[in-house]
């Protein structure tokens, strides 16, 4: 009897099984709201936004506005082709590696403009490409494409933009009587890098 019982349950919950949707959308927003909001919410996606916008916000302005805008054209690009695309890619992963490489030169203050541009290219692409939603007609599926194209665009304009507000401001965490016997590289000051 038990032998039966558990041969029941294992197919019973064999058969109840749902398909895992990587990019579930977000359950009564879609269109262009939700192509946005899935945009900061996918961690892949906001900390690549994060990342690029900190190392954007370190170049110099004619630099920083050319990454802007490669990142943005080249998502464009990628969103198209993501509309078109009905297989999948290998995005995700060049994206998460793109976002490490970011993350690292971050850390090591270490941003050479040509590889940032590169990789401000790499990363626009594959985040275009990782944002097609799952399990949506095409027209909502478009919606929320342009919609993560219009969130991604302006989210690295904030960061990168904030970043450059924040290295001219003077910090006072860095003068703070805790960081006092600090060496200067251990400061929490965005500034300190410069």
């Amino acid at each position: 009897m038990t032998g039966f019982f558990c041969a029941a349950l294992v197919t019973c919950l064999f058969a109840s099984t749902t398909p895992a949707l990587a990019h579930a959308p977000l359950m009564g927003i879609g269109g262009v709201f939700g192509g946005v909001i899935h945009a900061l919410l996918v961690p892949e996606h906001g900390l690549t936004l994060l990342a690029l916008g900190l190392v954007l916000g370190r170049q110099k302005q004619d630099a920083r506005r050319s990454g802007m805008l490669i990142f943005v054209a080249i998502l464009t690009c990628g969103l198209i082709a993501a509309a078109l695309i009905s297989q999948e890619t290998l995005a995700a992963d060049l994206l998460l590696l793109a976002t490490c490489t970011l993350g690292l030169l971050i850390a090591a203050a270490w941003m050479p403009p040509h590889l940032v541009l590169c990789l401000a290219a790499l990363a626009g692409l594959m985040f275009a490409l990782d944002s097609k939603p799952d399990g949506t007609s095409a027209g909502e599926s478009t919606r929320m494409l342009i919609g993560s194209g219009l969130g991604a665009a302006a989210v690295l304009a904030l960061v990168a933009e904030g970043a450059v507000y924040l290295r001219a401001t003077p910090c006072s965490l860095q003068h703070g009587s805790w960081a006092r016997g600090l060496p200067p590289s251990a400061s929490w000051c965005f500034r300190c890098g410069s």
